[in-house]
């Protein structure tokens, strides 16, 4: 509407400059107005609608070429459909032809406006589709990198677990059945979280002392993981499946060539809008293992950068004997 409504004043406007500086009646200069701009309205549609199969390559210059083409038959058409009309206005006759190349200019300029306009919009759309198809094939892409790092569980870890519960089948059959147990929660709970973004702090925790539940039956008494939790932070909102491969870590390299009781230490506290999660357990460089000294962190680093975009959000440092890890995650709560 708000298009149409723009035609009509144009043509009163039209009509009214005929009126007013050429003389015309108001019949005739609205009659004038009415079948030169609907003319040139149909060519300037007609341009468009051909646009859409002009070739990319040259499309401009075709442009040009249909536009002067289209503006000789605006012209022309106007002048076939106006004669019959004022035949016997011999001033308006005279004026008519006297005015063919201004109305051929402003036809020219009208239609190829039009076809300049179609093109630079479908051009426009067609980037804008293709950045729209970059941007979901990123976030594909991303999404299916995530959910990859997430569903790597180590290894080792379910080797072991299985080991271990063969070692106990025999001698202590009832303790192996309740870790299978145990394992079964724990991978059915890892292939639930694969499927959620973001989980709150506590429901982490729950997931993490399923894991150690497990661990704890391999080590018994050697391993103690004492947790210093900030209870006013466990709705805050965290990526799932984070914090049990640092402890995993933890476990790994803190009790490797050990015999005795090893501590971890887990603390989650808030500073400011940031959650801090500090993990800690004791590091001997002399015993530990040449290869895995980085200690298995370049998948939550990935993780965390695809999810935050930074690449500062995890940190380690050897201190006193310890190796600390420190996990920062800006707040998020549900």
């Amino acid at each position: 509407m708000p298009i149409l409504g723009s035609i009509f004043i144009w043509m009163g406007f039209h009509a009214w400059i005929l009126h007013q500086y050429a003389g015309m009646d108001w019949i005739v200069a609205g009659w004038d107005s009415f079948i030169f701009n609907l003319c040139l309205l149909s060519a300037g549609i007609l341009s468009g609608f051909l646009n859409r199969y002009f070739p990319k390559n040259g499309a401009f210059q075709i442009t040009a070429g249909v536009s002067l083409i289209l503006a000789f038959l605006v012209e022309w058409i106007a002048e076939q459909a106006l004669i019959p009309l004022h035949q016997a206005n011999t001033v308006y006759i005279n004026f008519l032809r006297q005015s063919e190349p201004v109305r051929w200019v402003v036809a020219f300029i009208f239609i190829l406006s039009a076809g300049l306009i179609n093109i630079f919009y479908s051009r426009w759309k067609d980037l804008q589709e293709e950045h729209d198809r970059e941007a979901s094939t990123h976030v594909m892409v991303k999404e299916a990198e995530l959910q990859k790092l997430q569903l790597q569980l180590q290894p080792h870890f379910l080797f072991n677990s299985l080991n271990s519960i063969n070692a106990l089948i025999i001698t202590q059959p009832d303790k192996a059945g309740k870790m299978v147990q145990q394992l079964s929660d724990f991978l059915r709970a890892t292939l639930k979280r694969a499927d959620e973004q973001w989980i709150t702090l506590a429901k982490e925790i729950e997931y993490l002392q399923l894991y150690l539940s497990i661990e704890k039956v391999r080590f018994g008494h050697r391993l103690d993981v004492r947790m210093n939790l900030d209870d006013q932070i466990q709705l805050w909102l965290i990526p799932p499946l984070l914090l049990q491969p640092l402890v995993e870590n933890a476990i790994k390299f803190g009790l490797y060539g050990t015999t005795g009781q090893v501590v971890i230490n887990l603390t989650t506290k808030r500073e400011g809008d940031i959650l801090l999660v500090e993990i800690s357990n004791p590091f001997d460089e002399d015993m530990q293992p040449a290869e895995g000294s980085g200690f298995g962190l370049s998948g939550l680093r990935r993780r965390l950068y695809l999810l935050y975009a930074r690449n500062d959000l995890l940190t380690t440092q050897i201190e006193n004997n310890k190796f600390i890890v420190r996990l920062i995650l800006p707040e998020k709560y549900d």
